[in-house]
């Protein structure tokens, strides 16, 4: 039986040094060679937790796309 766990394993990505930009307020997208990371972040929970506002914010939209 393969668990998911195990499957998790052989499709982790690691790269170091990747640019990010963010886009708008609450919105943020990572691209790298091998991968792409897009987190939508609820209202302004980003600005919040950068501004020191708040410690923890919500992700409502979270997107991986391994090349």
């Amino acid at each position: 039986m393969i668990k998911l766990k195990d499957i998790m394993n052989e499709a982790i990505e690691q790269e170091m040094n990747i640019p990010f930009e963010m886009v708008g307020n609450n919105a943020v997208i990572v691209n790298g060679r091998k991968l792409t990371v897009k987190l939508k972040f609820n209202g302004n929970d980003l600005q919040d937790v950068i501004n020191g506002k708040k410690k923890k914010g919500k992700v409502v939209i979270a997107s991986v796309n391994i090349k």
